[in-house]
């Protein structure tokens, strides 16, 4: 059994190959212990290029490929090794087959090395290469033989158990023509979101939407008809796309970002933002990341995301203005009418006497109905929607010193005409001092 602990060196010692082997490997286990206690995913593609042509007649072929196997071996296609062999699809048994980008794992005495008329399936293959001595004025340049990983394109069918590998992309379909469709929806494994396109694209749409809610709501919460009643929802909701955005973009903006911070950060995210759109409050079972399949991983969290960031949520106090009309008449129009089923009205009244007063007058000498039968109420003197003084401002609504607040009777029969008007009308009699009205709908839900 071949150790991986370092070379010894000695003086008198009779140097061979095998030396510089030995402890080529001991550099080599060394380093990948050293990364591998930092995290068990710190393998797969940072960039990928398939080559287009190669499709239309039957063929997956790889124009640039650079990342780390899982077992640590580095690759550089085209610039440290030639690409691979394309590889040929010539029937309709490997559609949706994934294909993989493979590498021979080393084993205890087989050779690694493949020299002309030897072992086909080596780690390595041998490339004779000019290097220049980079170090003395000279400049010379020697003939030397370097090993390149001896990479090769699998599909997932054929046996991979003497292989390490990661996978490249997936075959949707073979035409007629024998020209290839492969899965756009496909996501490699990688280390990097240069790899996964797809992802890449999403990140930056979801931080984009980001910055559209938190616009929308900041708006909403700022205009005057709110008059300083935004729910403390919208406020959190806020605060939560405030600290979300600028760590999404950022993200957005970076070289590299490994599919696991992605991973975390889309759960996180998830987790907080269906606390406000969401019936249940929580957010689903997640799948657990899967580092050589990151489609599984990612698909439920983009929906969940994309659910989130779509969902509007409905103020619970929606301010309805009050207009002046002629002879002691004022209307409020109510453009939605899912209101009237769902809401009570609250009317907040102030004017300069005390409030006693204020309640007791207030409540006589105000008819309330719709717009359309208002005049008729008054001519005949028929009473209208009864007024029921609240002891308190009602939660959903700012606190202003001074106001008095009365609720429409839902109850009451005349409600039932209201399904079909366009707003409320108001007859105020008698003096009120300084008098400030205001007009609000509180949805129970």
């Amino acid at each position: 059994m071949t150790t991986r602990n370092p070379v010894i060196w000695n003086e008198g010692l009779f140097v061979k190959p095998q030396h510089f082997q030995q402890q080529a490997r001991a550099l080599e286990h060394h380093a990948n212990q050293r990364i591998g206690g930092v995290s068990e995913h710190l393998y797969g593609l940072s960039e990928l290029e398939l080559n287009q042509e190669y499709l239309s007649f039957g063929k997956i072929a790889i124009v640039r490929a650079r990342g780390v196997m899982p077992d640590g071996t580095v690759f550089d296609i085209p610039n440290d090794q030639p690409p691979p062999v394309p590889l040929a699809v010539t029937d309709t048994s490997s559609v949706n087959q994934t294909v993989y980008l493979t590498l021979p794992l080393r084993s205890d005495g087989v050779l690694e090395v493949q020299w002309p008329d030897t072992y086909a399936k080596a780690r390595y293959v041998t490339r004779s290469e000019e290097v220049r001595d980079t170090h003395s004025q000279e400049g010379d340049y020697v003939s030397m033989d370097l090993a390149a990983p001896n990479l090769q394109l699998t599909l997932e069918r054929e046996d991979r158990s003497a292989f390490t590998g990661v996978a490249l992309c997936r075959l949707m379909d073979r035409r007629p023509d024998g020209s290839l469709l492969l899965d756009d929806a496909f996501y490699p494994t990688g280390m990097s979101l240069n790899a996964i396109p797809p992802l890449k694209r999403y990140l930056g749409e979801i931080a984009g939407l980001m910055r559209e809610r938190a616009k929308n709501i900041a708006e909403r919460i700022g205009s005057p008809g709110q008059a300083g009643v935004a729910d403390v929802t919208d406020f959190n909701l806020l605060l939560v796309l405030n600290r979300l955005h600028p760590w999404f973009s950022h993200l957005s903006r970076l070289r590299h970002v490994h599919p696991e911070l992605l991973y975390v950060a889309f759960s996180q995210a998830c987790g907080e933002l269906v606390t406000f759109t969401d019936e249940g409050r929580l957010p689903q079972e997640f799948p657990a990341y899967q580092h050589d399949d990151p489609r599984q991983s990612f698909r439920m969290l983009e929906d969940t995301l994309r659910r989130a960031l779509s969902t509007v949520l409905q103020p619970r106090a929606v301010s309805l203005p009050i207009e002046r009309q002629q002879y002691g008449v004022l209307t409020a129009a109510v453009h939605d009418r899912s209101l009237y089923a769902d809401a009570d009205f609250v009317l907040a009244v102030r004017a300069r006497m005390p409030l006693d007063r204020l309640r007791q007058q207030f409540m006589q000498q105000t008819k309330v109905a719709s717009m359309e039968k208002l005049g008729e109420l008054v001519s005949l003197q028929l009473p209208g929607i009864p007024l029921q003084p609240l002891p308190v401002a009602p939660r959903h609504l700012p606190f202003h010193a001074g106001f008095t607040y009365f609720q429409f009777d839902r109850s009451h029969p005349s409600w039932q005409m209201l399904r079909d008007t366009a707003g409320f009308g108001l007859h105020i009699a008698g003096d009120y001092p300084e008098m400030e009205l205001q007009l609000w709908a509180i949805r129970s839900q």
